[in-house]
């Protein structure tokens, strides 16, 4: 097998009059390009995140494209067999051809397709070239089209009709992100050769034997492997008989295993018409062995262990003959991993769990009345819903999963790179991450992403691509995503951090709400989708993989898809519902794969997209770079309720992010209080497509929001955390009535390791001067993969308003986790002046306070510092900062040498 990668000397024109008014000439491009990121490399276009250029850069999507090279195949390209043209991701409606030819069409960007070649290569001269030329037509055009034809419903924040090209519905815009259908040859394009047969794909089965088990998993002495190579023979050898070599490496680099199958020839016909396109006669069979790993080193998420990688190769020789015709190469980790939805008869509550409903069949499901609109329900029926678990598990450790919801990292798809989702991706780790939910209104995600995950140890919960929409199913889109569901499978189901298959994102629930009219016929529809030919999909592809059919769901056939006691729960009562922060105590689900809070980016990201004029929340400019239309509003009203105003735009800012990070943590914190009735919190979200305000703990730039520390404390694998009673969770008004607020606190340890634990937790109620009103503390034993409550303390006939219990937790001598409760609104408490100092010296960084001091921050003038902790409470007296490299992609400066220090409080935002 040889590759001739085809990325240089292509050439992007714009094909007719468009915004910019550039000629219809020839840029130079490279391979992978879009045409905005080529305009921006050639200065043609201004930068369309800056203000309102957004606007302009959707209108140019109105052109088509045409990028076109010339395509001289060398030498020994020439002497293999088959020639095919490759194309790894093409966005998206695109013509191609060769020498003036059509070679044929592409319409997913989820795709890749291939053309056979070979006739036209090995018919010209050897100095002759082929012209490829593709022409992409206008994505603005086609949906607007499509949409005047049939008006499908959709996400109302995107631009009407994208559910009707296999695109990122993103591309077109959402409430976090812009309206930017970008176009180009996003991924590699490449001549590949080859010789009597290759390799089309190689399925690794895993078999445990399990001989034992602790309160740590599963206790395994091997594991044997299924190796199936599916070979792909050429119509000129079909006859030839080919073996496969299976070799594979364990993580020290030690070779364990050298194996080779029986020879086989081309049997069947082969598939991959129906997986690439492409359409010459091959055959195909598949060459099978087994292998056993004895005493299998076991890959663990992020917490629960280590994450040894065995790499798996496989060569194809014809037989007897050590030529290789093609090889394939993979990392694997050795594990299983399922999700455990089991019904729980008898289930025994928490006696601290309060709040808690039972569901019930809400009587939604297909058996709808005859006629072209769902016009009736069939009512509640009354029957109470039996609870169920949702649990990943891993060895046969049922986890507790603690990440973020992913979504793609930038508007322009080429910007992206195994270097910058290192950085992210790392962020997520050091955060305690163990998995992230692959959102289904992207794209699938380049290998480097799972391959990161894998070596990070982050599990994967992978949506399909389908998100907050209709799709109607007729023959030919059936095909189109039969073929993109296949290969994306094959593609990424070696990868150990794949936990499960998800359908769609949040489509069941909408279907359901009525989020838009819904015809019978998409009614049905989506049930073949999603219940029946994906999951066939999906069993047939990766047989031991966990398939969800939505998230939210309860399980499918629209039964309560956004059920608290069963299955995934996205819960937005706090945030879209205006419910207080307080409102998670009321609710025990099984597992949130969404819940979120806005809040603004850090100040230095607004500066790269505004003037000093714009820096108001309310400008043109900040209203465009905030996509959730009643946003701005929400935060104000959360903010009235917590905090004094701020008396800058830098401080309003800082307050947003206090607001994220305390609306998470009181949910956080709440269902680790409960592990086992709950078992999984995914965040809304982990990062941003371009400059915004939005849900994510890092922005655009990879910066910390208050968010992301505060999720490296509350994802802490031994968290102490605090229930606390007071004004802050009974809300006394000054005209009501007089009546006693309980003041009162339940301090809780969670313990996410496979230990036990001895440790000791300190507690004091202070006043604002940090001095001691009482205290006490209390030695504890804790369970592995358990949690223990303290002993109720009572503060009645304290001032509310004016103390404070501050909480850590020690192991040997060490806090491992602490924290500080207020029994009030912040802007209702007693503050005094802690009259902030800051120093450093070298990478640390000692900030002096003369009192209790809430969510002290230290940054730069010129904007933030990475540091091992920041927006922390503390007591009178000194804390140390670590400062860390910086995770700006954009920017690998310095941000710390030279610069100066600012350090400021909560106190301090008020204008005191």
């Amino acid at each position: 097998m040889k590759t001739q990668k085809l990325e240089q000397n292509w050439t992007l024109t714009i094909l007719g009059e468009n915004v910019y008014h550039i000629p219809e000439e020839p840029i130079p491009a490279k391979v992978p390009s879009t045409v905005y990121g080529t305009l921006l490399e050639q200065g043609l276009m201004p930068d369309p995140f800056y203000r309102d250029n957004e606007l302009d850069a959707t209108k140019l999507m109105e052109n088509d494209f045409a990028y076109e090279t010339d395509i001289r195949p060398d030498a020994a390209l020439r002497k293999e067999d088959r020639i095919f043209l490759r194309f790894e991701g093409i966005d998206t409606i695109a013509e191609i051809s060769l020498d003036g030819s059509i070679l044929g069409t592409a319409d997913n960007m989820n795709r890749v397709y291939e053309f056979d070649i070979t006739d036209e290569v090995k018919a010209a001269p050897e100095e002759a070239s082929l012209h490829l030329h593709v022409l992409l037509h206008s994505p603005n055009r086609f949906i607007r089209k499509a949409y005047a034809e049939d008006p499908i419903g959709g996400s109302p924040e995107a631009m009407p009709g994208f559910p009707h090209i296999r695109k990122a519905a993103c591309m077109f815009g959402w409430d976090w992100g812009p309206r930017l259908p970008d176009a180009g040859l996003f991924r590699p394009v490449s001549l590949v050769g080859y010789t009597c047969a290759r390799i089309s794909e190689v399925p690794i089965r895993q078999i445990h034997h399990v001989t034992g088990k602790t309160v740590q998993g599963n206790l395994v002495d091997r594991v044997d492997l299924a190796v199936d190579c599916e070979a792909e023979w050429l119509p000129e050898a079909e006859d030839t008989p080919v073996v496969a070599e299976f070799v594979l490496t364990s993580p020290d680099g030690t070779r364990l295993q050298a194996v080779s199958t029986p020879a086989a020839a081309g049997l069947h016909t082969a598939p991959s018409e129906d997986l690439t396109g492409l359409t010459t006669p091959l055959r195909t069979d598949h060459l099978r062995l087994h292998v056993t790993v004895e005493n299998p080193k076991l890959w663990w998420p992020n917490g629960y262990g280590e994450q040894p990688l065995y790499r798996a190769e496989v060569f194809l020789h014809p037989a007897g003959k050590d030529t290789v015709l093609d090889t394939w190469t993979k990392r694997i980790g050795l594990r299983t991993v399922s999700v455990n939805t089991d019904p729980i008869p008898d289930e025994q509550h928490d006696p601290h769990m309060t709040g808690q409903k039972p569901d019930y069949d809400d009587g939604i499901n297909r058996f709808i009345p005859e006629g072209d609109e769902l016009s009736a329900r069939i009512s509640r029926d009354g029957r109470k819903v039996q609870p169920r678990n949702f649990a990943i598990t891993v060895n046969g450790l049922a986890i507790f999963a603690m990440g973020a919801d992913y979504i793609p990292e930038d508007n322009i798809l080429t910007r992206q790179s195994r270097e910058r989702t290192d950085l992210l991706l790392s962020s997520a780790k050091e955060a305690h991450h163990n998995c992230i939910r692959i959102w289904g209104g992207g794209y699938f995600c380049d290998d480097f992403v799972y391959d990161l995950c894998d070596e990070k140890g982050i599990l994967v919960w992978q949506d399909l691509m389908f998100s907050c929409a209709a799709y109607e199913l007729d023959a030919s889109f059936q095909k189109n995503i039969t073929m993109e569901i296949r290969q994306n499978i094959r593609r990424l189901r070696s990868h150990p951090c794949l936990a499960l298959w998800c359908g769609n994102n949040e489509m069941e629930t909408q279907y359901e709400s009525w989020a838009w009219p819904v015809t019978k016929k998409q009614y049905y529809d989506y049930i073949r989708i999603f219940e029946c030919l994906i999951p066939e999909m999906v069993h047939e592809e990766d047989p031991d993989a966990f398939y969800w059919p939505s998230s939210p769901s309860s399980g499918g056939n629209f039964e309560n898809s956004n059920a608290e006691n069963v299955g995934d729960t996205h819960y937005w009562g706090v945030w879209h519902g205006n419910e207080p922060f307080t409102a998670y105590r009321n609710h025990h689900y099984r597992f949130l794969s969404e819940f979120g809070f806005q809040s603004f980016p850090a100040v230095q990201t607004i500066r790269r997209f505004t003037l000093p004029q714009d820096r108001n929340i309310f400008s043109r400019i900040m209203e465009m770079h905030q996509r959730n239309s009643a946003a701005n509003g929400k935060i104000l009203n959360y903010l009235s309720q917590t905090y004094l105003y701020p008396k800058s735009f830098e401080d309003l800012v800082y307050c947003s992010q206090l607001l994220q990070a305390d609306a998470i943590r009181y949910g956080v914190e709440h269902f680790r209080r409960f592990r086992g009735t709950c078992m999984g919190t995914i965040v809304w979200q982990l990062n941003d497509i371009w400059p915004v305000a939005s849900w994510s703990s890092l922005d655009y730039y990879g910066n910390w929001k208050a968010l992301h520390y505060a999720e490296k404390r509350m994802f802490a694998p031994v968290l102490l955390s605090c229930e606390e009673h007071g004004e802050i969770d009974q809300k006394p008004f000054p005209n009501s009535m007089p009546k006693d607020i309980d003041v009162s606190a339940d301090l809780h340890v969670a313990n996410e390791t496979g230990q036990e634990i001895t440790c000791t937790v300190h507690w004091s109620l202070r006043n604002p001067d940090s001095s001691v009103v009482m205290e006490g503390r209390q030695n504890l034993t804790v369970p592995a993969f358990g949690g223990v409550w303290l002993p109720h303390l009572d503060f009645n006939g304290q001032d509310p308003l004016s103390v404070h219990l501050s909480y850590a937790l020690e192991i040997e001598e060490s806090v491992v986790s602490e924290g500080a409760s207020l029994f009030c609104a912040p802007k209702h408490y007693h503050f005094l002046d802690p009259e902030l100092t800051v120093r450093r010296k070298d990478d640390i960084i000692t900030v002096s306070a003369k009192a209790f001091a809430k969510a002290v921050s230290v940054e730069t003038d010129e904007g933030v510092l990475r540091l091992d902790d920041n927006f922390v409470d503390m007591e009178a007296g000194e804390r140390m900062f670590r400062v860390l490299p910086g995770r700006d992609f954009t920017d690998p400066g310095d941000l710390y040498e030279g610069k100066t220090l600012r350090v400021r409080s909560v106190y301090e935002t008020a204008g005191h």
